[in-house]
Order: structure tokens, then sequence, then C-alpha cells
């Protein structure tokens, strides 16, 4: 497959042969899919977490006496019932992470360069420099 190369000005300055066992694929959806998937799912923290009724600091004494108060029967303090009490089935630290082969991995990243490829989305420069150095006349030259 051939890309052109161009300047920082926007001529053409010739073209480089890229691989087509690399850039030539035909683009599967599905693979690339998977990969961003598993991409977005590893960046997730999991760093959530709450308290159950095993881990708040509250006696585990009954309240008051089970008859004669009028009141309802209650046991612990801890439990999520009551205001300061443990929350029932919460979120808890874990990791979110999918696994993904590596050959898998290796494929989709194939198949998406084949399809910036395809879509005209890679540019080849021969030379990103400026005499001065500076960032201003670099980003002036990219737009």
């Amino acid at each position: 497959m051939e890309l052109k190369v161009t300047t920082l000005d926007g001529k053409e300055s010739g073209s480089v042969t890229v691989s087509d066992a690399i850039f030539g694929l035909e683009p599967r959806t599905d693979l690339i899919q998977r990969c961003v998937v598993w991409q977005l799912a590893k960046r997730q923290r999991g760093t959530h977490e709450v308290k159950n009724r095993a881990e708040i600091d509250r006696t585990g004494k009954k309240m008051y006496r089970q008859k004669g108060t009028g009141s309802a029967r209650h046991g612990s303090a801890r439990v999520n019932l009551f205001r300061g009490g443990g929350r029932s089935f919460g979120p808890h630290t874990r990791s979110h992470e999918i696994g993904l082969p590596k050959k898998v991995r290796a494929l989709a990243l194939k198949h998406a360069l084949s399809a910036k490829a395809k879509d005209g989305g890679i540019v080849v420069l021969d030379k990103a420099s400026v005499k001065d150095g500076k960032t201003r006349q670099l980003a002036s030259r990219f737009e």
C-alpha cells in the first residue's frame, strides 16, 4: 500500500510503501469494538465502597428489651434500617477489567490502522521541524 508523504507546507513530497499485512486489511468493527470496551473497562478505578453492617462501629447489643416498651422489636443498631447503620448490598472495591488476549489486541490495532488508512486519516510528514523551534510556528503549519 502506498501513502503520500507531505511537507509541513502541505505539498506532496513523494510516497512511502507500507505493509499490506497491517494497513491493507478490511476493517472489522467487532474487533475494534472489543478492544475499545477492554480499554475503557480497564481504565475504571473501582474505588467506590460502602460499609456493611459488620463494618459499622456500633454495638451489637440489643437496643432495648423485647417486650413492654410499646415499640417494635429491634436487635442491633448496625442494621441498614437505622440512620448510621450499614448499607445492604452496596458497592465494594473491585477491578472492572475484562480479559482480552494479546493476539486479539494486536489484530484490533491492525484493523484500526487499516481503517485509518482506508479513510485517509494517516498523514506521513517528511520532517516536522521549524527554524526557531517555536510551537506557534509549528501549530500554524499544522493548520
